[in-house]
């Protein structure tokens, strides 16, 4: 041992000494040993040495152990002292005491400042035992306050090492001396450190809300008992950091803490108390909820209306001081209000607008938690709400108030209307606009008032344009305000104080179509009304986004004069614009090239500039700008992030949240949406006025040329921030000509703008140089981190979909020299080098002066306006040194207590820099291997990995520098080498094991590892780099695994286990299937699926939300095409684990405290609903176990129905069902039957149990008369007659009479059973079942023999249906015979409502039926052909089964049942069908065409089996009708041709399935006459490399007689059957058309001859009346614009034909013109007229229509007029009678009886409303008219009358 701790070892043993005046003596001598820098050095070796641990060395812990004992000998001295003695010596005892706890103080501080080497829990220890302690907490409380506040709590190391006891022991100590308002200690400072230890307890702990709440609730009821504004200021402050960490938590807790209120507040307090109240209006509140069923939420909500009334008399009345105040002030004074003042202000007239009445009556116990009540005001008293509607706030808005008056509200309205636009009534728009156009007509005259009025206009006109439908009434007189507005507005752009102003609102007003641009608003920007800036240039944007640029802006009368002035041509529009963008600062006075160009000296992100200046030199300025846009709207140029913001942004998440978990609907949305500017997904072409372009460029070097001029790499006079925008404008430039295909990459590099750029940046890279040798000085420092962080810009990927970003940046990249970027990376090691010198010096301060301050405070305790922070303390903020100060002081309140680890408040100005030099070299080294730059990224990896050998990351700077290469370094669009990945990783584990304590810390590295880990699933996987990625995932998983262990002993706050939860998320989406994404925890290794889901049952709600939400990833994975599913095998296994978790933690709740249980019971309720919607929603494979679950979750967990209906709702909603009903009702067979399966282990399952409220039923009886025919057969088959009985009871029917409506399902149910095949013991026992149940319904006391046969024979097309329906193919089945259909199978389909087979067992079953049938073993098709119509029940059935449906793989599913029936029946077409062969042909030919143009875009796997199904089965059709009936595919030929050509696409994956079909059809069977007659005049092949062959046989056959003049060709172009349902068709043949019309020039004047002499029948005329056909068809089509474009061309080839006006009227209706020619009975062409028309109905693609049609045409048949007219219409050769041959019947109808018509009927054809059409309204016009025409008895005929249930739905 040294001398020197001997001696202080002989001074720490005389502080032990019995006499008083020794122990003297040796304090001042310890005070003197302690100071000494020997005696220091030598404790801080001793103390930091592990060699001493166990040694009898004297260090610093032991020497406190020395001081805690001479304490407590003077505490008992003094303890034992009388208690009743002199002044003097109570004042000697006072300085006693004072001395004792200063010299702890000392010693603590001394031992402390180079660095924390006292042991956090010893020294915590005694503090907390002094303060526990009546006497000593008295003696010495105030100084050990201090000591905990300055020297424990501000020490990151303390902070992190403290346990959660110790954290809730601090907490209950001092909660306690807070109430009881000890006189000991300052109450200032038991507050300030109440609020650091909340916050410690909220960062580093869990478990405390319900004490907190307590203590909160208590303390904030009794805040107008406290004197002192710093102590209410520090305990609100306190509050808000509590509710912001458990609001998600607790939120039903977090609203009963909404009470009291102080009087007389300061500003800081007042900040405070805006945001606790903000947090109350988001927990109440969220998004603006109003109601619970939105919602909103209160305990009380009489009580809280009251708060909010009073908040609003608070709000209200603080405005109004403000304003009065500023009339008073002298001097100059803002008068705005705060924003958070207002946004507050805001919130609460929203909520309170709605109000029916403006007065409310309210308790007087609402009235007391927030103002100061009057002893009388016990009575119910009337709250006064003045300003609750839009009339109150105009009335504060009126022009002849102050500006200290109008000028709040104006911001209250501003903010009002933007938060909540609905909440503005139509009504109201008018009067406030004109109100507001007043103020701004007055702005000039009217002193500060002008921006405000500015702001408030931008927000009306973004709410105008959300609700301008509903202002149509209003039209005239807004477009009237509105253009007083723009003229306004224009007139203040060049106003100082309103020009940024009037232009936003300039932009508004133009991007929502307010107001036409004009030439006054272009004249702004091509002139010197103002100077370019962002908000200049994004309204211009604007401008040119929403119509085309104008030549000139100047009349023909000035152009004129300038010509005769000049004798030349005027500049254009665009030159002028581009010379205003371009525009020069200096003027003629000063001296030429002394400053850079006004652009280069600010800020456009995102290449807004050369966006603009490229569009200008297009002619389609517009559609260039539009394209060069691309996503992007110009608001994203402007979006600002604050703290503010972010603050924001967090409340808004939590909302969000908030709602999410309550399932409940957020309000409308704020955001406008822009109106239709396409966004183009293909390159257009552009073309570029080669004059401009010259132009510009010449411009873009004049800038370069005059920054080169006054720029000087050593001078500061030019910033060298120029440089570098003027290398990103020009890179911008040509980045957008190359983004146009004006240019490529490769010429852009060659051309003099690049060569310019490169040359700028060369200059740059001087200065750096430089730099170099200058990094001492502050400018150098303060210049080096202002240009990284625009190099940074210049080569960011936040707009990764935008190609200009993209292209700009590679073309930026390629303008670094090497030297820039090797002085970078010495820059960056100098600047660590110096940092880390830096923080080796100790600073050397006597912790005496400190002391000295400390002994004085007793005097000022009782003055709130000291600061107590304001002594001189220095406050440790690392593990290792003393905080620095960063150039400025902190706020004293956030000053209390550590900073995090992650605050840049840790660092110097130099370490920002560096920072700054390190993020853009990451940029640089994570860019692309093989970019074509000068230098080589892997080179700066390696230079940027190579500083990691200099870290110590007990350093703040180094921690940061090594998260932000762990966020970089991976990037999106290269993967690290391997080599380069382990160099990164390397050091993750001794960061995560030195900072494991330290909760922000850890969740900051894990979330720095997100980008790693997504980098090893863009890994390819080569076999070499197995090894090497092993090892690297290998220390991924192991420091994951590490936190989920900590997380699981309860190590881990929640904010650790959030940013746990991301990486496992990116795991999964890196390894779905869990290959190698497995994590050790202790003794067994689980997949990341498996933890993921462990975390539902999570005890902190948030995290629980996060998984429940992130459920989706174990279902889905990430493929090229977008989602794809998992195996079925990993989604059942998920599921399992989904639901286990998930109530796994429903079952915890139970052992919460009372207290928490709400808050508990529904946060662990929401993570169940939401875990199981989610999986609803994302998996058809679990989609009916999931629902089953939601069904049992209700009874099991007593969840609320009105949340689960809620629940249902929104998957309803994501599904695409119509709603809640229709998605329960497609599964109820399965949730039935799975509801009674369950009766088997809990009794009570039964069927009166079942949840039928659920589905919208309100009573047992509804539930069975709607659902009997599903319940019925299931009961049946369980053999449970009794509960079939009972049904019966309940609807009052015979139960008998209920089996036989149900009879086809029950059969269904059965007959399959017995065509099982195998001795499977399952199989075996169905079919023991279901031949006893066959027995018993065969007993003549139920159906009995002979009834079972009639029903059987009655119902044979509905068995078939209901057979059909329970077909499910497995992938990989076994069957001996399933056919064709097993190729269309998945392995993810899910399997339908029971019961299901495989298609061998229903065609088994179909062949029993048959055979039960007819005993001459007749098919079952032959048997349906009897009775024709019903085949065509079969097909429709089938067909609405599959339009009823919103489930791909249902329709799937159906489709192949389809399948399966039309093959049977194609067997026998040969046979005719009993006549209905041709109905059935076309009938199945246009379902399967309908289903083919409905396919979604892009397609998912199951579209793509079901689109090779359907094409299939057109195949099949198209051979059996050319083999069997060769005329009956000749009329559908053109429908069939024209939708298989849509299909062949370069992406489809049936292309060669479709043009095998095609080649069959045109190519190999010639030989059908009636085929090679309709081939020619079909729509021409596109001209594509798959069609060629198609084509040239379809020109052999058009040609096949001789070449065509251009009268043939045009005969032959109107001569091709043109299909309305295709109206894309026709595009080949317009081009076909084009190019004859053009090579045929000559013929056109011959044909004109012709024209003038025979109008009427001239083939011109008729030819653009088809052109205008076609163009009316595809006018309203989305994808008409190629038709109208190729139309045009044909006209244009025409020329200017003179027709007359006679020429081009329409001819008669074709239809009509046959039925005249046919028939000359009236009545008989009607029923032609009628008959055709339901023809056509019949192939609609609607299968209601088909349905109608169907029902008509029967009954129209049937009538004698339809008899007769199939008897005379038997002669004509026309094959109508055909497709309708199964609608015709022998029996004659019963003719209708004259109906009553009512009077009513008979008016509505007065009545004006039924002539009146709306636009867009056309066909429901007609169908409303055709029904009141039927309904008013003026129609007679009998056919027509029986149009009624077509006209009801066509």
């Amino acid at each position: 041992m040294s001398l020197a701790l001997q001696e202080l070892l002989l001074c720490c043993r005389g502080l032990e000494n019995e006499k008083a005046t020794e122990r003297k003596k040796e304090v001042d001598r310890f005070r003197r040993l302690i100071r000494s820098p020997d005696t220091v050095e030598e404790l801080d070796r001793t103390s930091g040495c592990k060699a001493s641990k166990g040694s009898k060395q004297l260090t610093w812990d032991a020497v406190f152990r020395f001081l805690q004992k001479f304490l407590q000998k003077e505490t008992e001295l003094l303890k034992s002292g009388k208690a009743n003695v002199s002044a003097t010596t109570q004042a000697n005892r006072q300085k006693k005491m004072q001395e004792i706890s200063s010299l702890m103080k000392y010693f603590i501080r001394c031992a402390n400042q180079r660095g924390p080497k006292l042991k956090c829990a010893e020294l915590l220890s005694h503090v907390v035992e002094v303060l526990q302690n009546q006497f000593s907490c008295g003696a010495y409380g105030e100084d050990y306050s201090s000591i905990l506040l300055k020297d424990v709590l501000s020490v990151r190391k303390y902070w992190c090492e403290m346990s959660q006891q110790q954290w809730h022991s601090l907490l209950e100590l001092y909660c306690g001396l807070f109430n009881r308002r000890s006189k000991s200690i300052n109450r200032v400072q038991v507050s300030r450190i109440l609020y650091t230890v909340v916050w410690g307890c909220c960062v580093q702990t869990e478990g405390l809300s319900h004490t907190l709440f307590n203590f909160f609730l208590k303390a904030l009821s009794n805040t107008r008992e406290e004197r002192q504004l710093m102590v209410l200021e520090n305990l609100v402050s306190a509050v808000n950091v509590f509710l912001r960490s458990v609001l998600l938590s607790c939120r039903r807790e977090g609203v009963c803490s909404g009470r009291g209120g102080p009087m007389r507040p300061s500003s800081a307090l007042k900040d405070e108390l805006v945001k606790f109240f903000q947090l109350q209006i988001c927990v109440h509140h969220p998004k603006g909820a109003k109601t619970l069923e939105t919602g909103a939420h209160a305990e009380d909500w009489v009580r809280w209306q009251g708060q909010l009334c009073a908040l609003y008399d608070a709000l209200v009345s603080e405005i109004s001081q403000i304003g009065s105040r500023g009339k008073y002030a002298t001097g100059s004074r803002h008068i705005a209000v705060k924003e958070n003042l207002i946004e507050l202000t805001a919130d609460v007239c929203h909520q309170l607008f709605s109000q029916s009445t403006h007065v409310q009556e309210v308790t007087s116990s609402v009235c007391r938690d927030t103002q100061r009540d009057s002893p009388q005001s016990c009575k119910r008293r009337r709250i006064e709400q003045p300003l609750t509607n839009w009339e109150g706030i105009r009335s504060k808005l009126q022009p002849h108030h102050s500006d200290f008056d109008i000028i709040p509200w104006l911001q209250v309205a501003a903010a009002l209307i933007s938060r909540y636009p609905w909440i503005l009534p139509v009504d109201e728009l008018v009067p406030l606009l004109g109100l507001l156009c007043q103020l701004q007509g007055e702005q000039q005259r009217r002193g500060e008032r002008g921006p405000y009025v500015l702001r408030c206009l931008r927000e009306l006109a973004l709410c105008h344009a959300t609700g301008s439908s509903n202002a149509s009434a209003h039209t005239a007189e807004l477009a009237r305000l509105w253009a007083r507005v723009w003229a306004l507005a224009l007139r203040g752009v060049g106003s100082a104080q309103t020009g940024t102003l009037s232009l936003e609102l300039l932009r508004t007003i133009v991007q929502e179509s307010l107001e036409p641009v004009d030439r006054e608003f272009w004249k702004v920007f091509s002139g010197a009304v103002c100077k370019p800036s962002l908000v200049g240039a994004l309204s211009l944007a604007q401008a040119l986004l929403k119509c085309s640029i104008p030549k000139s802006v100047h009349s023909r009368d000035v152009i004129s004069g300038v010509l005769m002035e000049t004798g030349g041509e005027p500049p254009t529009l665009r030159d002028s614009v581009i010379s205003w963008l371009l525009m020069n600062e200096h003027n003629e006075e000063t001296e030429e090239n002394c400053r850079p160009h006004l652009i280069i000296t600010r800020d456009f992100p995102l290449n807004l500039i050369p966006r603009i200046l490229v569009s200008l030199t297009l002619k389609d300025s517009r559609a260039g700008l539009t394209f060069l846009m691309g996503s992007l709207k110009p608001e994203s140029f402007s979006s600002q992030s604050s703290p503010l913001t972010e603050a924001k942004d967090t409340l808004g998440e939590v909302e969000s949240l908030f709602l999410q978990f309550s399932f409940d609907d957020t309000p409308p949305s704020t955001k406008v949406t822009a109106d239709g500017d396409g966004v183009y997904s293909e390159k257009p072409q552009f073309t570029v006025i080669p004059a401009l372009r010259s132009k510009l460029e010449l411009s873009l070097l004049s800038v370069a040329e005059q920054l080169f001029n006054c720029y000087s790499p050593d001078s500061s006079n030019t910033p060298h921030e120029c440089v570098l925008r003027c290398a990103s404008l020009l890179t911008g430039v040509l980045a957008a000509y190359v983004c146009m295909g004006l240019l490529t990459e490769e010429e852009a590099c060659r051309s003099p703008l690049f060569l310019k750029a490169k040359a700028l940046v060369q200059e740059f890279s001087h200065y750096l140089s430089t730099a170099k040798s200058r990094l001492a000085e502050n400018d150098t420092i303060t210049s080096i981190q202002s240009v990284m962080l625009l190099c940074s810009d210049s080569i960011s990927r936040r707009e990764k979909d935008d190609k200009v970003s993209t292209i700009s940046r590679i073309l930026f990249m390629k303008t670094l020299p090497v030297r820039l970027l090797n002085d970078l990376c010495d820059i960056s090691k100098l600047l660590l080098s110096n940092s880390s010198k830096k923080d080796h010096t100790v600073m050397e301060n006597d912790p005496m002066d400190e002391d000295q301050v400390d002994t004085s405070r007793n005097q000022t305790d009782n003055q709130e306006e000291i600061d107590l922070f304001e002594d001189g303390d220095e406050t440790h903020l690392s593990t290792s040194r003393p905080c620095q100060s960063n150039d400025e002081a902190c706020d004293s309140k956030f000053s209390t207590g550590t900073k995090s680890a992650l605050s840049e408040e840790h660092l110097s100005r130099q370490d920002l820099a560096f920072l700054s030099v390190l993020g853009f070299l990451s940029l640089c080294g994570s860019s692309e291997l093989n970019g074509g730059f000068s230098f080589k990224p892997l080179d700066t990896q390696r230079k940027l990995l190579k500083l990691l050998d200099l870290t110590d990351f007990s350093q703040m700077l180094h921690l940061h520098m090594y998260l932000s290469l762990l966020k970089k370094l991976p990037a999106e669009v290269s993967s690290l080498d391997p080599e380069e990945f382990d160099t990164l990783l390397r050091p993750l584990a001794d960061v995560c094991s030195l900072y494991r304590q330290d909760q922000e810390v850890c969740a900051a590295v894990l979330r720095s590892l997100l980008p790693s880990i997504r980098c090893l699933g863009r890994t390819p996987p080569v076999s070499e780099q197995d090894d090497d990625l092993a090892h690297i995932k290998g220390t991924l998983l192991t420091v994951v695994s590490g936190f989920c262990i900590l997380g699981k002993s309860g190590k881990c706050t929640s904010a650790v286990r959030v940013a746990l939860m991301q990486c496992l998320l990116a795991l999964l989406e890196v390894d779905p299937r869990c290959k190698w994404a497995t994590l050790t925890l202790r003794d067994e290794e689980l997949p990341v699926s498996v933890v993921l889901s462990a975390h539902l049952a999570d005890p902190h709600h948030h995290v629980c939300m996060l998984a429940a939400l992130s459920v989706e990833s174990l279902f889905l994975k990430n493929g090229p095409e977008g989602k794809m599913m998992l195996p079925m095998k990993n989604q059942q296994t998920a599921f399992e684990n989904i639901y286990l978790k998930a109530q796994e933690g429903m079952s915890g709740q139970k052992s919460c405290p009372s207290e928490d249980l709400p808050d508990e019971t529904f946060n662990r309720r929401a993570t169940l609903l939401i875990s199981v919607s989610m999986v609803i929603s994302c998996s058809p494979v679990c989609e009916k176990q999931a629902l089953f679950a939601l069904f049992q979750s209700y009874k099991e967990n007593s969840i609320d129905e009105q949340l689960i209906n809620k629940v249902l709702r929104g998957v309803s909603r994501s599904l695409g069902y119509r709603d809640s009903k229709s998605l329960i009702h497609s599964h109820l067979y399965y949730l039935v039957a799975e509801w009674l399966n369950q009766k088997q282990s809990d009794s009570r399952y039964t069927l009166q149990s079942v949840p039928y409220t659920l589905l919208g039923f309100c009573s047992l009886d509804e539930f069975y008369r709607s659902s009997y025919h599903v319940l019925i057969p299931h009961l049946v088959f369980l053999n449970d007659f009794e509960e079939v009985k009972s049904i019966g009871n309940h609807l009052a029917q015979d139960w008998k009479q209920l089996l036989a409506d149900c009879f086809p399902k029950i059969m269904v149910n059965i007959l399959p059973h017995f065509a099982l095949a195998g001795q499977d013991t399952h199989v075996a026992q169905q079919r023991d079942k279901a031949h006893r149940v066959y027995d018993i319904l065969k007993d003549s006391n139920f159906l009995g023999k002979q009834q079972i046969d009639s029903l059987i024979c009655n119902n044979l097309a509905d068995i078939v249906v209901e057979l059909l329906m329970t077909l499910h193919e497995t992938a990989g089945g076994a069957s001996a015979d399933s056919g064709d259909l097993q190729k269309f199978t998945g392995e993810l389909d899910p399997a339908p409502n029971p019961p299901f087979f495989s298609s061998y067992v229903v065609k088994a079953t179909l062949d029993y039926l048959s055979k039960c049938h007819s005993a001459n073993h007749k098919s079952l098709v032959t048997i349906l052909s009897k009775t024709p119509m019903s085949i065509q029940r079969i097909l429709i059935a089938i067909c609405q089964k599959a339009a009823e449906t919103t489930n791909a793989y249902e329709r799937h599913r159906i489709l192949m049942m389809y399948h399966l029936f039309v093959s049977l029946l194609l067997r026998e077409v040969k046979d005719g069908l009993g006549g209905a062969w041709a109905f059935v042909l076309r009938d199945i030919i246009y379902t399967l065409i309908h289903h083919i143009n409905s396919r979604s875009c892009p397609q998912d796997e199951v579209s793509s089996r079901s689109l090779s199904l359907c094409c299939e089965l057109l195949s099949l059709v198209c051979q059996t009708a050319v083999e069997y009936c060769d005329d009956a595919l000749e009329s559908h030929l053109q429908v069939i041709v024209a939708t298989l050509t849509a299909q062949v696409t370069e992406q489809s994956a049936i292309s060669q399935q479709v043009l095998r079909l095609l080649r069959f059809l045109v190519i190999e069977n010639l030989e059908n006459s009636m085929l090679r007659k309709s081939i020619p005049l079909l729509e021409p092949f596109p001209d594509r490399p798959n069609f060629r062959e198609l084509r040239a046989a379809q020109h052999a056959l058009k040609y096949s007689s001789g070449a065509f003049s251009l009268r043939q060709e045009i005969e032959h172009f109107l001569s091709v059957t043109s299909c309305d349902s295709l109206p894309l068709a026709p595009l080949e043949g317009l081009k076909d058309l084009k190019r004859q019309l053009h090579s045929h020039k000559q013929q056109i004047g011959q044909l004109l001859k012709e024209c003038h002499a025979d109008p009427a029948s001239c083939i011109l005329v008729k030819l653009v009346l088809n052109l205008l056909q076609l163009c009316k068809i595809a006018a309203n089509h989305p994808g008409g614009g190629d038709i109208l474009k190729a139309v045009g061309r044909c006209l244009g080839e025409l020329g200017p034909v003179d027709l007359s006006s006679i020429a081009l009227h329409h001819g008669k209706d074709q239809l009509y013109a046959r039925a005249a020619h046919m028939f000359q009975d009236v009545p008989l062409q009607w029923i032609f007229i009628i008959l055709n028309c339901m023809d056509n109905a019949l192939t609609h693609h609607s299968i209601t229509v088909r349905q109608a049609a169907g029902v008509c045409l029967k009954d129209i048949l049937a009538t004698q007029s339809g008899l007769d007219f199939g008897e005379m219409y038997k002669s004509k050769r026309d094959p109508l009678l055909a497709y309708l041959n199964p609608f015709r019947s022998a029996k004659r109808r019963e003719p209708i009886m004259t109906m009553e018509v009512s009077s009513e009927s008979r008016d509505r054809l007065d009545g004006s409303d039924l002539w009146l059409v709306t636009p867009g309204g056309h066909k429901d016009w007609l169908k409303n008219l055709c029904m009141a025409l039927l309904d008013s008895g003026g129609v007679r005929n009998e056919a027509l009358l029986l149009t009624r249930p077509l006209c009801e739905v066509h």
